[in-house]
C-alpha cells in the first residue's frame, strides 16, 4: 500500500537560546535517571539507538504486520536547510529535534508544537547548515555537539544553555557530528577532522555529565614509543592522519566498557601515506573503561588499511551462544563479531559482493587480494567504492529474528587513481585524484538494498533491492516491523520475517536519517528525518547510476505517522 504526500575549557552561557514560555506539559518534565538511562521507558527514546545496547530497536508493538499498512500522517515540522542526518530524540512526551547548524527545539511530541528553541552563534566565516546527527538527554540537561567542535549542555525545559565545553580547535578544522553517549554521569562524545597533518589528534572525550569538567582524553591514534613496535613505521606523531569518530559509542553496563569505531589512516592509500605499517589505533574497535579511557582491549579488522574502508560504526552488543558478544559492519559489507568483554574474533560473515580482502576461517583479515593495494598515478578499481556498502546510516537488530537489517549501496569505483602527498605538518588529504562510481557487476540495476542477515548463522533471510541508495538507518520493532526509507522518497514498512512490503509511502523528500518510534497517551508514533546531504551516497551515486530518478534541491523536516485515532 503506498500512500502519497506532499579541549577542556568551559564556558557558563545563559543567552545563547530563545526560548518559548513552557508549557503545562513541560510543567511536567521528569528528568532522566540513572535508571532510565540503564532502562529506559519503552514509551520513550532517549538514546541515538534508543538503548545503550545499540539495538536500535522499539519494545513497542502497538503498530504491528497486522495493522501497519493503516499507517497515516499524524504531524510535521520543517527544519532549518543544510545537510541533514539527525536523530530525534523523545523523553515524557517531548521531542528533542537537532537541525542543521546547531538549532535545537522542543516539540509536543503527539502535535509538533514547539516550546522552545537554541540557535547557536556560529564562528564567523563557518559553513552554513553543519549537521549533526543527534542528541543526548540525562537529568534535566539536553547535550548538543556542534559543528564547531563544541558541546552545549541545554536545560531540557527552558531551553537555556547551562555549560559548554570546548572539545577541539575548530580552526584546526575539528567537529563533532555524532550524537553523544550518556552513561555512568558521564557524558562521552568523539570527534573528526584529522585528514591534515597536526599535533592535535582526533579522540574520544569524556565530561562530567553536571558540571561540564573533562574526565579524560583517549586519542585515536598510537604515539611513537607507545607500543612494542611501531606500528606507523616511523612516521612522526604530527604526520599520523586520521582516525576520526563518526558514530556514537554503545555501553556495556556488565563489563563496563564502551565501545567506538575508529576510521581509517589518511591519506587513504598506503602508498599515499609512505607507511605500510599497521597504523594502529585506525580501522579499530576500542572498548574503553569510562571512568579513566584507558582502552581495555582494541582489535583492528584491516591493519594497513588502503582503500578507504572504514569499519568505524555502530556497534551492536547482543549474545551469540550464551556469550557476551558484539556484531558491527563496515564498508565492506562484512559482518564482524567478537567477544564484548575481551575483543576474541569470532567467525565473520562476508556478504558477498566486495572484491578486495580475504578472512580467515577465525573471522580475522587474512590479506589482499590481487591489484587492491593501489600504486600511485595507477587506475584500480574497487568493490565497493570509497562509499562503502555501509556507511553512517545503522542497522538495527531484532531479538525475535535474530538478524540485523542493514541499509547498503551498491557500487564500485572504476579508475581510482591515487597520489603523492606532502608529508609536512599542515598537508595531509585524502591522497586520492579521481574516480567513476558504477553499477555493482553483480546488480546492474539496483544501486540500494536493506539485507536482513541472521547474527548467529550469517544466513540472508532477504534482501529487497532498490534502484536507488538506501538513505536512512534501519528501525526494527516489538511488532515484528522494519522501517528504512531510500533516496527516491519511499519509506518502507518491511515484514521483519520475511521481507515482504507491508506499508510505503512516498515523502516531499528522501528519508535522511534515523527513524526512531515513541508513544505518547497510549498511541505509538513512527518518526523519520527526511531531507538533504548525506555526501556521495546522496549525491553522486544517485545521480550518476540512476539518473532518472528525480528529488528536490531542497527540504527538511520532520514527518511523524501513526494509525488513526481509535484504530
Amino acid at each position: 500500500m503506498k500512500t502519497n504526500l506532499l579541549g577542556a575549557s568551559l564556558i557558563v552561557l545563559g543567552a545563547l537560546a530563545i526560548a518559548a514560555p513552557a508549557t503545562a506539559q513541560m510543567a511536567d518534565f521528569e528528568p532522566v535517571t540513572d535508571e532510565d538511562i540503564l532502562n529506559p521507558d519503552p514509551a520513550d527514546w532517549i538514546h541515538w539507538r534508543n538503548t545503550l545496547d545499540g539495538w536500535g530497536y522499539s519494545q513497542l508493538d502497538q503498530i504491528n504486520t497486522d495493522n501497519v499498512g493503516d499507517l497515516a500522517y499524524a504531524w510535521g515540522w520543517a527544519m532549518e536547510p543544510g545537510s541533514q542526518e539527525t536523530t530525534p530524540i523523545v523523553h515524557n512526551g517531548i521531542m528533542y529535534l537537532a537541525n542543521p547548524g546547531a538549532v535545537v527545539q522542543a516539540l509536543d511530541a503527539t502535535s509538533g508544537e514547539m516550546l522552545w528553541e537554541y540557535r547557536r552563534e556560529m564562528p564567523e566565516g563557518s559553513r552554513p547548515g553543519g549537521l549533526n546527527r543527534g542528541l543526548a538527554i540525562y537529568g534535566n540537561k539536553v547535550y548538543l555537539p556542534t559543528p564547531d567542535a563544541a558541546l552545549v549542555a541545554i536545560n531540557a525545559e527552558t531551553g537555556q544553555v547551562e555549560w559548554e565545553a570546548r572539545v577541539a580547535d575548530y580552526e584546526n578544522r575539528k567537529s563533532l557530528t555524532a550524537a553523544p553517549l550518556v552513561a555512568d554521569g558521564k557524558v562521552f562524545v568523539g570527534f573528526q577532522g584529522c585528514n591534515r597533518f597536526s599535533e592535535e589528534k582526533c579522540a574520544m572525550v569524556a565530561y562530567d555529565a553536571e558540571t561540564g569538567e573533562e574526565l579524560w582524553r583517549t586519542i585515536t591514534v598510537e604515539r611513537p614509543g607507545e607500543g612494542e613496535q611501531d606500528t606507523w613505521e616511523d612516521i612522526p606523531f604530527a604526520l599520523r592522519g586520521g582516525g576520526d569518530i563518526w558514530t556514537t559509542a554503545t555501553y556495556d553496563p556488565e563489563a563496563d566498557l564502551i565501545y567506538i569505531g575508529v576510521s581509517q589512516a589518511k591519506p587513504w592509500s598506503r602508498v599515499s601515506r609512505a607507511n605500510d605499517g599497521a597504523s594502529l589505533y585506525t580501522t579499530s574497535t576500542l572498548a574503553l573503561a569510562p571512568d579513566t579511557g584507558e582502552i581495555v582491549w582494541h582489535r583492528q579488522y584491516i591493519p594497513g588499511e588502503t582503500n578507504d574502508m572504514d569499519e568505524s560504526f555502530e556497534h551492536i552488543l547482543i549474545d551469540i551462544d550464551g556469550e557476551p558478544a558484539y556484531v558491527n559492519m563496515g564498508k565492506l559489507g562484512i559482518l564482524w563479531r567478537g567477544n564484548r568483554e575481551t575483543g576474541e574474533p569470532l567467525p565473520a560473515f562476508d556478504f558477498g559482493m566486495q572484491d578486495q580482502i580475504d578472512l580467515n576461517p577465525d573471522g580475522t583479515f587474512a590479506g589482499y587480494r590481487e591489484g587492491k593495494i593501489g600504486e600511485i598515478g595507477v587506475p584500480m578499481t574497487t568493490c565497493p567504492s570509497s562509499t562503502g556498502f555501509r556507511s553512517w546510516r545503522a542497522m538495527a537488530f531484532s531479538p525475535e529474528t535474530r538478524a540485523v537489517y542493514v541499509p547498503l549501496a551498491i557500487n564500485c569505483d572504476d579508475g581510482i587513481i591515487y597520489t603523492e602527498v606532502e608529508m609536512v605538518e599542515g598537508g595531509g588529504g585524502n591522497g586520492r585524484g579521481g574516480t567513476n562510481r558504477i553499477n555493482h557487476p553483480d546488480d546492474p540495476e539496483n544501486s540500494g538494498r536493506i539485507l536482513a542477515m541472521n547474527v548467529d548463522t550469517g544466513e540472508t533471510m532477504w534482501e529487497f533491492p532498490m534502484r536507488t541508495t538506501a538513505n536512512s538507518a534501519t528501525l526494527t520493532t516489538a511488532g515484528g516491523v522494519v522501517f528504512a526509507g531510500d533516496w527516491a522518497r519511499n519509506f518502507y514498512a518491511f515484514d521483519a520475517a520475511d521481507g515482504e512490503v507491508l506499508w510505503d509511502v512516498t515523502l516531499p523528500q528522501a528519508a535522511q536519517g534515523y527513524p526512531i518510534s515513541y508513544e505518547v497517551d497510549g498511541r505509538q508514533y513512527v518518526a523519520i528525518p527526511v531531507g538533504v546531504g548525506g555526501a556521495t551516497w546522496s549525491t553522486s551515486v544517485p545521480s550518476t547510476l540512476a539518473p532518472e530518478v528525480r528529488r528536490p534541491s531542497g527540504g527538511n523536516m520532520m514527518m511523524v505517522f501513526a494509525l488513526p485515532e481509535g484504530a
